[in-house]
């Protein structure tokens, strides 16, 4: 029998160049859930994968609270090769094990910016079935968070269920959002009460994008209200007269930004 207190996390963070705009958030949103995590009862440890187009092992089976969370970023994205790799070194670690020393929670979170663009040894269907099969024979958690695309689209073309996935911008806001997300998410499962992503996290960490979009609505049509002619005074002769009325030469149309 595994040990019912004892959870293995696998984190595999993305240090490719692009996340240089979000790498002191990231560090601290990362940093944060670990640091909550050490404070929940039972054993965590945690193997922590970064990768750009190289894959690097930087803690292994590490008390959480020992873990210190790095990115440097640069290179590309080799997310293929950083998941089956890391995933498959995991399985092997846990595997030789005694199993009443085994972790009866594994917890595999991948983190990243971008797309899929350097992977050699490692294919998206490669993946999936590796993803797939842990899954099914081994009861592992596996979740998903990315930004600058779908995240569920992405995650579920890798195994990942759609419930585990969630997208979050790339800003100090969309990550700190994130941060709690995954907290709550983590915590429950070591509860044996897993709640995938809710509606209000996922809105959360894409709500500084949705300002952005507000802003952008908001600056359109204040440009295109200056464009258009002063209304007359109510008592000016044009008032009588409609034919004599200036008529504006444009409108601006509103885009919905919760789309």
């Amino acid at each position: 029998m595994t040990d019912p207190n004892y959870t293995a996390l696998l984190l595999i963070v993305d240090r490719s160049g692009s996340m240089e705009f979000i790498r002191h958030s990231m560090v601290e949103a990362l940093q944060g859930i670990l640091t909550d995590q050490s404070k929940e009862p039972g054993r965590l440890t945690v193997d922590v994968y970064s990768f750009n187009d190289t894959v690097t092992r930087d803690f292994h089976l590490r008390d959480v609270a020992d873990v210190v969370v790095q990115i440097e970023p640069n290179g590309n994205t080799a997310l293929f090769d950083a998941i089956g790799r890391s995933v498959t070194e995991f399985g092997r670690v846990l595997a030789d094990m005694a199993e009443e020393e085994r972790p009866d929670t594994v917890q595999v979170i991948v983190v990243t910016d971008g797309m899929e663009n350097s992977s050699t040894d490692w294919t998206r269907a490669a993946v999936r079935d590796l993803v797939i099969m842990q899954k099914k024979e081994y009861q592992w958690d596996f979740v998903f968070l990315g930004a600058n695309q779908d995240a569920v689209m992405t995650g579920e073309g890798l195994g990942f269920d759609r419930g585990s996935s969630m997208s979050f911008d790339p800003s100090a806001k969309g990550v700190d959002s994130l941060r709690y997300a995954q907290g709550r998410y983590t915590s429950d499962l070591r509860r044996k009460q897993k709640r995938v992503f809710m509606m209000e996290e996922r809105l959360a960490a894409l709500e500084a994008e949705n300002d952005a979009l507000r802003r952008q609505q908001a600056e359109s049509q204040a440009r295109a209200a200056e464009e258009l002619p002063i209304a007359p005074d109510s008592t000016s002769s044009t008032e009588t007269n409609p034919e004599t009325r200036p008529r504006p030469e444009g409108n601006a149309d509103a885009t919905d930004p919760s789309n």
